[in-house]
């Protein structure tokens, strides 16, 4: 039963692949963007009339860091509105590692890589903008200690609303994010000392 429940899950999740990424640009890019820049106006309005100006470059990461949250958000919760309920008729979960090396088939090989690949490059621009707009995590130990937490917080969210919670995905959300950090140390030490890169990463008061 339980593995039944779990290729199910598999299949369902290469379905999702196919429709993901051209409903994501075609449907939900353009409102998360409208959606980040209400939240940040406000935001920035104030730190201007606190901390007065900041580089445009600035506001841009931050901006595009708000983005990132609210793609995130969307394609790991919000994906299945208005189908959402904490109130399922099962639940779904995989704590074996790597398990999908033995269930290929469920998927299809093509399938699966589509899907781990997903789930890296979903966490890489979190992974790279999260040590871009907060000082503290400039290291790269709390810079993953925050991803495993965002992943771990999502995989359990997901398990209440009766999908599938997967060390998998957390394995492979890390690995992006952790990715997306090693892109950041590549691009400081590349341009650390350009006053672009000074400006994009310039320590702010909630940072």
């Amino acid at each position: 039963m339980i593995k039944s429940i779990r290729n199910l899950s598999l299949r369902k999740k290469a379905v999702k692949g196919d429709r993901m990424f051209l409903g994501y640009l075609v449907r939900v890019l353009p409102g998360i963007a409208l959606v980040s820049l209400i939240i940040y106006l406000p935001g920035c309005l104030l730190q201007k009339r606190r901390f007065g100006k900041r580089p445009f470059v600035r506001h841009l990461v931050v901006y595009a860091f708000l983005g990132c949250c609210g793609s995130l958000l969307y394609l790991t919760i919000l994906w299945y509105y208005p189908y959402i309920t904490f109130r399922p008729y099962s639940y779904a979960l995989n704590l074996r590692p790597f398990i999908w090396v033995r269930e290929v088939y469920a998927m299809g090989a093509a399938k699966m890589f589509e899907q781990l690949l997903t789930n890296i490059v979903m966490f890489v621009p979190y992974g790279l903008l999260l040590p871009m707009v907060f000082d503290k995590l400039k290291k790269p130990m709390y810079t993953a200690l925050v991803v495993l937490a965002t992943t771990l917080a999502i995989e359990t969210i997901q398990y209440f609303m009766g999908r599938s919670a997967d060390i998998d995905d957390v394995i492979m959300n890390a690995v992006g994010g952790i990715a997306g950090y090693f892109l950041y140390a590549l691009l400081r030490r590349a341009f650390g000392e350009k006053p672009v890169w000074q400006n994009a990463v310039r320590q702010t008061p909630y940072a």
